[in-house]
């Protein structure tokens, strides 16, 4: 499907700001926020964001984040296909993340084996919907991550304080992987301002003691349903814990109010004036802060990945070196008797075939025709 370009007036001064959304959705879910069932595609989210400047979005299937059992579930290879059908536009790109189901699955092997063949970008892990909880089945979200860290994948997570998507037990699990990083959707959804508050100070005190590599998206902390000065206060808590350098913007787009553009926009405008009011009279500061929570820091994440080292293949000339005397010594002597079995084999080919010609002069010999 050719996805079409739009051309209108932009709605938002933040337009002429790059932006990497690092959270947009495609496919079929729940809207419990309207109470009906959604299906979104890839033109739904470029419809929203490209006015807004935004370049980048990375876009994961939401049908493979519903329970098993669900009229709207996907299997993870299902989810997968569904990503791998989808385009961006001349202006804006997409790049997948793969949707990955801890607990109803029961190993990564679906998962290691679709890796192979498409490009994917990160993992998406959505227990909430999934109905999987973090903290009842811990040991095989780890088994993800740990697939995550040998791929190069970051890993994010919807975080809410649900019992199911749980922010304490999504540090606890990146705090088993301290070099990956983990992005918490939301911070922890529509938690109490003390709650939020509570959440970001975790996570904080978790990479600065070097146990993780936490990052936070802020999404729906917007000034809709008259909870802007709660969700500013929440945005310089997290800048003064976090600092500028792990926040990134993330809309959840197409979703509910985030798939209309005008309020993407008012969401995008509140971002950026709540960060230039937080540095106040450091003009500079502030543009580096928008600069990184708009753009830099999903960058360097998810396309640059300078935090990721490849795994190294010895080759099998040092692996050679690491054997032990005993071992050098049974391979000599394997290597001996494979010379004495060659030697065998030519005198024994050699001597067929001196009968060979004999008999071949032998006038007693029948041909058949």
């Amino acid at each position: 499907m050719k996805i079409q370009s739009i051309n209108y007036h932009s709605p938002s001064f933040t337009s002429n700001r790059k932006k990497f959304d690092v959270q947009g959705h495609i496919g079929s879910m729940h809207d419990g926020l309207h109470n009906c069932n959604s299906h979104y595609n890839v033109q739904n989210i470029i419809d929203t964001v490209e006015s807004n400047n935004v370049k980048k979005v990375l876009v994961s299937s939401i049908s493979a984040l519903n329970s098993e059992g669900s009229d709207l579930f996907k299997s993870e290879a299902n989810g997968a296909k569904e990503m791998v059908m989808i385009a961006g536009n001349e202006n804006v790109k997409i790049y997948p993340l793969i949707s990955c189901q801890p607990g109803i699955a029961k190993d990564t092997n679906v998962v290691k084996d679709l890796l192979e063949g498409t490009k994917f970008y990160g993992m998406k892990f959505h227990p909430t919907n999934t109905k999987k909880s973090v903290k009842e089945n811990f040991d095989i979200y780890s088994k993800y991550l740990t697939l995550a860290e040998e791929k190069g994948l970051p890993c994010v997570f919807h975080s809410t304080s649900d019992g199911l998507s749980s922010p304490d037990e999504i540090i606890k699990l990146a705090e088993k992987h301290p070099k990956l990083p983990v992005v918490l959707y939301h911070i922890d959804l529509m938690a109490q301002p003390d709650r939020m508050k509570q959440t970001i100070d975790n996570i904080a005190n978790s990479v600065k003691a070097g146990k993780s590599n936490l990052f936070v998206d802020i999404s729906w902390l917007t000034p809709l349903f008259g909870k802007g000065d709660e969700n500013k206060n929440t945005i310089n808590h997290a800048l003064e814990k976090l600092g500028p350098e792990r926040i990134m913007f993330g809309s959840d787009t197409p979703i509910a109010e985030m798939g209309d553009k005008a309020k993407y926009a008012q969401f995008s405008d509140f971002v950026e004036n709540t960060i230039k009011e937080f540095y106040k009279d450091k003009p500079d500061e502030a543009e580096k802060a928008l600069n990184k929570v708009f753009y830099d820091n999903a960058e360097e994440v998810f396309i640059d990945k300078k935090w990721y080292k490849k795994p190294v293949v010895k080759d099998s000339a040092k692996k050679a070196k690491k054997l032990t005397a005993s071992q050098k010594g049974w391979l000599v002597g394997g290597i001996a008797v494979l010379v004495g079995l060659g030697a065998l084999v030519v005198k024994t080919l050699y001597d067929d075939n001196k009968r060979a010609k004999a008999a071949q002069n032998n006038a007693s010999r029948v041909i058949k025709h």
